[in-house]
Formats: structure tokens, sequence, C-alpha cells
């Protein structure tokens, strides 16, 4: 759990933490600056007071006595409770979202684990959404990979229908499920060259795989066929 933990937190898109490190170095700057010029503290002090005020700790050595030196602290003060609370919120949020990718993630895997046999669908375009709707009224377990996440999202699951929202193209986990427990790779995007690589992908680890591929020109029907593609649909 705890290289999980990690793992995800590490996984915190970089806008967000360059923002947080900026307002940071901001919020540290403008207290060490007031520090120096409004509470009349030399260098080391200013840092140790924009510290300890940012963290609301307040030690008390250092008191602000002036209406000006009031205001500055208390404006370091919130700013610093408002900036934690925007980090730690960052963190958590992200944190939960990943947490709830890496839950789904493994339910997937686990249902896969769990098939008897299957049918990997790639693409779920025009052609594709034929074939994925034949398949499930046939009750036959499907996989379906799909890189477009706004139609993924509207595809409903079950333990006969699982939705991996990657790209074919980039990714190897096809290539790993096509083994003996599926009963055929069926490709179906609408381009040719696509459907080329992926075919390429999975004969490569897989040289028993069942492949059906579409084919949008006629001319690509031989190199789809030298690739490994064992049969070959024009729509």
């Amino acid at each position: 759990m705890r290289k999980i933990t990690l793992k995800l937190l590490t996984k915190i898109p970089t806008r967000y933490v360059t923002t947080g490190l900026l307002l940071i170095i901001t919020l540290f700057l403008y207290g060490i600056i007031g520090s120096h010029f409004i509470m009349g503290l030399n260098l080391v002090d200013s840092i140790y007071y924009s510290v300890i005020t940012m963290a609301t700790v307040g030690y008390g050595d250092y008191i602000p006595k002036t209406g000006i030196q009031k205001i500055f602290a208390t404006t370091l003060a919130l700013a610093g409770v408002a900036l934690l609370a925007y980090v730690f919120n960052i963190i958590l949020t992200n944190f939960q979202e990943k947490m709830n990718e890496y839950s789904k993630g493994a339910w997937k895997m686990k249902t896969i684990e769990n098939m008897d046999d299957y049918y990997i669908l790639c693409g779920y375009g025009r052609v594709g959404k034929v074939v994925f709707e034949e398949l499930t009224k046939r009750k036959q377990n499907v996989i379906l990979f799909e890189k477009d996440e706004e139609i993924t999202e509207n595809i409903e699951e079950s333990d006969s229908a699982v939705v991996i929202h990657k790209d074919a193209t980039e990714d190897n986990l096809i290539s790993k499920l096509a083994g003996d427990k599926c009963r055929s790779v069926i490709i179906s995007t609408g381009d040719d060259v696509t459907n080329l690589f992926i075919v390429l992908s999975i004969r490569e680890s897989n040289p028993d795989a069942w492949i059906v591929s579409r084919a949008s020109k006629e001319e690509n029907y031989s190199r789809l066929r030298k690739a490994g593609a064992g049969k070959i649909v024009s729509p």
C-alpha cells in the first residue's frame, strides 16, 4: 500500500505542482521582505519569522506592535493558511482521483482474469460499435480498447464487457491479452495504417492469435495479410 501511495502522489499533474511552488516562493519572498522592512528584522530572523507566521505557529518571540506590522503579520498568516489549504486540497483531490483510477483498473484486470475466454475489439467507431453490440447481444465476453475518453465514459461495463481507455498503438497490454484465452482480436479503426500497426504488434508476440482487421482501401488488403491478419473485412 505504501508503494501504491507513493506512486500515486508522484503522478500529480506537473501544472499543479508548479503553481503550488510558485505561490509558496512568492509568499515566502513577501514574508522575508516585509519582515525586514516592516518588522525591522535581519535576514535570518526574517526567514524565521516568515516560516513560523506562514505556518501559523507563532512562538511569540517577535510580536507586531504598530498598525502596519499587525496588518503585515495578519496578511502573511492568512495567506499561509490559504496556501496550505490549497496545496493539501490539490494533493488530496488528485490522490483520490488516482486511487479511483487504480481501483477501477484493478477491477477491470480482475474481471478479465475471471473470464473463461473473450474477444478483443480495437476501436469503437461506426463499425466497432456494431461489432461490440453484436458480441454483447450474443453474451460473449468483450474487451474494448478505445483511446477517446469521452466515448469510453458512455459505454456501460459489466462482468462480460470491459472498456480500456488506451491507445492500442501505444500500449502493449493488448499483446499481453491476446493469448490463449483470446478467441479473436477484431481491429475496427477507420485508419488502415493504425490497423496494420496493431496487427504487427499482436503478431510479434502472439503468432497463433486469430486476427480480423478492417481495411478501408483495397490496396491495403495484401499488406494486412502479410502483417498477419487472418481475415480482412471491408465495410
